[in-house]
């Protein structure tokens, strides 16, 4: 496809990601985003092999290289500390072909929107897509222009994608209705500074135990990233202490009682002021499409993917690389790209979300039924020395399926083919 006008709503990792590949497609690109600093939610992002592999072909590799953490160990203990197993996660690396990079989201967001705006490509700031409408309403492949709060209008677009996030106002164009979200569990995230008395610089470290779960995980600048999570009440964010406050370490505290020394010295370190988020963490069901006419969907608009998975970052940059790929490869028409985007992306992502839900259900319960299922998990992680394999084969699996999955071959017939070739 040649010389398209395209106009991205939001400014996150999906759509700086796709301003950078679709400008060096020489097309002219305008990413609005609503607010007016774009500024990262959460502290942290582990960016798997999958996500990095979309990085090196930005020519970012070697400020992923700089700005993450060297993540070599996979390690599970119980809320009592005691080890459970510990996955080298190396040869898996090497079998992919990448590292991952656990990475802070405020660094990796203004390498992002630095290399965007380096392109020469437009960013505006300030801006609320309220919604989107076309050109010529007869036509249901017309071209489209997003509408803002202001009243103003974008240029009109042969392109728009919609990088809006989980509360994505153009994902109610394509879908034709604003869906609700479900909440799963409570999240508290940060920023500390590496100590031994947390854990090793190059181990990232899991606490589980009583449906909840404390973590650190290394970051660049010799700083761990931490998560903790629980099942709280929908409403707990109700009575939810002050943002800032000592309240939100005494909480902690409290949730998080019974684990070990190592989990309540990360609290202590924490500085509540400046790197300390509770969030809630919710999804929406999966749609049965990412595009309308020349409108597509891409990163947590089209698939919220829940935190568990560690996939949410790398499946947005993937979105972008393939979206560019069939926009770059084919020349039918943008509706046509949008529909060979879909068929690509759709199966894997849905996949991944629903194997977070599950995730979800096992770490974090939160009725009878999945509270006998969370303890059989327990079991089989302090037991089973199968269940390394498990996690390596399902870890393999989803960081080798993209952004683009490899062939599936059979290996009978290549070695019939060979022998074939080699009697002529």
């Amino acid at each position: 496809m040649f010389d398209l006008n395209v106009v991205i709503i939001g400014g996150g990792i999906g759509g700086l990601s796709a301003g950078i590949f679709l400008k060096r497609l020489g097309y002219t690109v305008h990413v609005y985003e609503r607010a007016a600093e774009i500024l990262p939610i959460g502290a942290a992002i582990s960016l798997w092999s999958n996500g990095v592999k979309v990085m090196n072909s930005l020519g970012l590799g070697k400020d992923m290289q700089r700005m993450g953490g060297k993540m070599d160990h996979m390690i599970y203990h119980s809320e009592k500390d005691e080890p459970w197993f510990n996955l080298d996660l190396n040869p898996m690396y090497s079998k992919v072909g990448e590292r991952g990079y656990p990475v802070a989201r405020a660094e990796l967001q203004k390498l992002l929107m630095d290399t965007y705006v380096a392109t020469g490509a437009k960013l505006t700031l300030g801006k609320t897509c309220v919604g989107v409408e076309k050109v010529d309403p007869s036509d249901e492949n017309s071209k489209v222009v997003a509408v803002f709060n202001d009243g103003t209008k974008s240029s009109v677009a042969d392109l728009l994608i919609g990088a809006d996030g989980i509360r994505s106002t153009v994902r109610e164009y394509v879908i034709g209705e604003k869906l609700p979200l479900f909440y799963r569990y409570t999240n508290w995230n940060g920023l500390v500074k590496m100590s031994p008395k947390l854990g090793k610089s190059n181990e990232w470290i899991m606490w589980v135990g009583e449906g909840k779960r404390a973590s650190i995980m290394p970051v660049g600048k010799d700083r761990f990233y931490f998560f903790m999570g629980a099942p709280l009440p929908e409403d707990n964010f109700k009575t939810a202490p002050p943002r800032g406050s000592e309240a939100q370490r005494d909480e902690l505290k409290k949730i998080f009682k019974n684990f070990p020394k190592r989990v309540h010295a990360l609290i202590d370190s924490i500085d509540v002021k400046q790197s300390l988020n509770r969030l809630p963490i919710c999804d929406i069901e999966a749609l049965p499409t990412f595009c309308k006419g020349r409108v597509a969907l891409l990163g947590d608009s089209a698939h919220p993917t829940l935190p568990v998975m560690g996939q949410g970052g790398a499946l947005a940059l993937e979105d972008s690389q393939i979206l560019a790929h069939m926009l770059e490869t084919t020349n039918i028409s943008v509706v046509d790209a949008l529909r060979r985007y879909v068929e690509h992306r759709r199966d894997r992502t849905h996949r991944i979300v629903l194997k977070g839900r599950e995730r979800v259900k096992q770490i974090y319960p939160r009725c009878e039924e999945d509270i006998k299922s969370t303890q059989m998990w327990y079991d089989t992680l302090k037991n089973s020395k199968s269940f390394i394999s498990k996690v390596e084969k399902g870890l393999l699996y989803n960081l080798s399926q993209g952004p683009f999955p490899p062939r599936e071959i059979d290996e009978s017939k290549t070695k019939s083919m060979a022998a074939t070739d080699s009697k002529k």
